[in-house]
């Protein structure tokens, strides 16, 4: 378990925290590219504690902006998106993408005040189909990480996210525990369809019984940005079956592929709004070929790790991607389910981890009780604080500022026994 202090520590994200700070030194997704329309709607975002808005110009350049107008802190929502920057409807000012008041048209002509202003704005690049952006101190940013699913062409990747009612950091663990999928996501009974075809996909490559083994063998080794979390079991033959988890700071998770010839890649990216809730942005990929019209229609319907049946949108932060699926309707679950086919009776993966990490409410790891399948977890908790204090103790730049460094893939294979894994 966690002293009381350090769960504060981990999990809160605001300006001058110790994990916010750090996360501000890497680059964070913020909204879909096709979300922005030259010149179209701006839209509201929080990310770290900030109340932000983004916005594509006429020209086609993004605008990421404090939502609160600098002269007396209207909504820029409701700006006017003009070139060559957002105008503020209330009394006209106007600012540059880089936060530089342009415009005064309620000030005289001869007045200087508008060189004075400077607006809260962050730098942003796109990449991969997303816009992103760097929150961080440093006058030059690092490179984009190159994250294979950035660099496919657009056929190979399936982009998504939702909204998540609770802290980052129960979702990102939730994410590289790889004890939890033979119970919430495992079955009683073969009727139940959708986890027993992967099951099977894994005899059929592999040549062994298609019920994982309830307890793996848990093993973590370190990497140039983050972890690798190795997850055994016993394989015919004497050999072991591994499933490798990567784990990339301070929010990047790829979870082990379906075994087999031809799998598609998946990973999350989970974002804190602010200290209690996240954007968990969902990304399936595939490295060398297009993504089949049968793959997308099941990541559209919310299979393996997406969740696009979503509440009608309303104009807040992320209203347009909060799922249906929620605490106040039981997340949809089927209770016969429950009972007689599913170990948890909520329908679809990315729901059923959603669901599960919400119920844990405000979490105090101080009152846990982590055993040895938990090794992952307690790893990746002292990966992040320790990048974040020698960040701020000692100036130590945090691992993972290479853009190359995130050139990685997490994996599924048979290895002999003798074989090291990593």
């Amino acid at each position: 378990m966690l002293t009381a202090e350090d769960n504060a520590q981990l999990t809160r994200v605001g300006p001058g925290t110790l994990i916010g700070d750090l996360m501000r030194q890497y680059w964070i997704p913020v909204v879909l590219s096709s979300e922005l329309a030259p010149g179209g709607r701006v839209k509201r975002v929080r990310i770290l504690g900030e109340d932000l808005v983004a916005f594509r110009g006429p020209s086609g350049r993004v605008g990421l902006l404090g939502e609160f107008c600098s002269h007396r802190r209207a909504s820029l929502y409701f700006g006017r998106n003009e070139e060559p920057g957002l105008r503020c409807v209330y009394h006209g000012w106007q600012y540059e993408p880089s936060g530089r008041c342009i415009d005064m048209p309620n000030e005289r002509p001869e007045s200087s005040f508008q060189d004075k202003i400077v607006h809260p704005a962050y730098p942003c690049a796109e990449r991969g189909g997303v816009v992103w952006t760097y929150m961080g101190p440093a006058s030059v940013p690092p490179g984009l990480p190159e994250l294979e699913w950035t660099l496919v062409p657009q056929a190979q990747r399936f982009v998504s996210k939702f909204w998540q009612d609770c802290n980052y950091l129960q979702a990102l663990e939730g994410g590289v525990d790889p004890a939890h999928i033979s119970f919430l996501h495992g079955i009683l009974d073969a009727a139940d369809d959708g986890l027993r075809r992967a099951l099977d996909r894994a005899a059929a490559g592999f040549g062994f019984a298609s019920q994982l083994e309830r307890t793996p063998h848990i093993e973590v080794a370190e990497t140039e940005t983050g972890l690798l979390i190795g997850a055994r079991r016993e394989a015919p033959a004497g050999q072991y079956y591994w499933r490798i988890t990567r784990y990339l700071l301070p929010f990047h998770t790829m979870p082990p592929p379906e075994v087999g010839s031809d799998p598609v890649l998946h990973s999350h990216v989970w974002i804190p709004i602010d200290d209690d809730h996240l954007v968990n942005w969902c990304i399936s990929w595939h490295p060398t070929r297009a993504l089949t019209e049968d793959e997308q229609a099941e990541f559209r319907a919310g299979s393996s790790i997406h969740a696009m049946e979503y509440a009608p949108a309303t104009s807040e932060a992320y209203g347009d991607i909060r799922p249906i699926a929620s605490r106040s309707n039981d997340y949809l679950a089927d209770w016969e389910a429950q009972r007689t086919r599913k170990f948890f009776g909520v329908p679809g993966v990315g729901v059923q981890d959603k669901a599960i990490t919400e119920s844990q409410g405000r979490y105090d790891r101080s009152l846990e009780h982590l055993g040895r399948a938990d090794v992952g977890i307690i790893r990746v908790r002292k990966c992040l604080l320790d990048a974040a204090i020698a960040l701020r103790t000692r100036r130590v730049p945090p691992p993972g500022l290479d853009p190359a460094s995130y050139r990685v893939r997490p994996a599924s294979v048979l290895l002999p026994k003798e074989a090291p894994w990593v």
